[in-house]
């Protein structure tokens, strides 16, 4: 059975950090240590990270948001935005996939009851992503980044969690 934790302890977060650096490759092609390190800074200051584990406690994936937007110095904290998620293959199953969702959700609402949308940024190129977020949220634009061009989807918070709810 696969366990959600919302990190809050040194152990948590460094648990979380090294399955983000050592994954970060396959989450987006070519992403630097720094990027990876500067994130989980940014989930710890300004949102919420999580780990799942298996029955043997090792981290089978990660999943995080922040509230407000980088680009803005984290304001508008009615926006959450999704960060890099990432689950080893044999548990990349839809049931996990969902649950890591809800939970999200559920973090987010927690975090900023007043949380209006929910932005979920992907790279550009991945096929499999953008078609998925595409049939969840309208592409609310595109932009340059140091790691390559990303498209970033955007949905009001009710919309999230009600399909969230949808597979509970």
């Amino acid at each position: 059975m696969v366990r959600i934790e919302v990190c809050e302890t040194t152990s948590q977060w460094s648990r979380y950090t090294e399955f983000y650096i050592t994954h970060r490759t396959s989450i987006v092609p070519g992403y630097p240590v720094a990027f990876a390190l500067k994130d989980v800074r940014d989930t710890m200051r300004q949102g919420r990270g999580g780990l799942l584990t298996n029955e043997a406690d090792e981290v089978i994936g990660i999943g995080s948001f922040v509230l407000g937007l980088a680009e803005e110095g984290f304001g508008r904290k009615e926006i959450a935005v999704l960060g890099n998620s990432f689950f080893t293959e044999r548990y990349r199953g839809n049931r996990t996939f969902f649950r890591g969702l809800q939970a999200l959700a559920e973090q987010i609402a927690e975090a900023n009851p007043d949380t209006a949308e929910v932005r979920i940024p992907t790279a550009a190129d991945n096929v499999y992503t953008n078609r998925l977020y595409g049939k969840l949220a309208k592409l609310a634009g595109t932009r340059e980044t140091d790691y390559g061009t990303v498209n970033v989807y955007a949905l009001p918070y009710a919309d999230f969690a009600a399909f969230c709810r949808r597979y509970a």
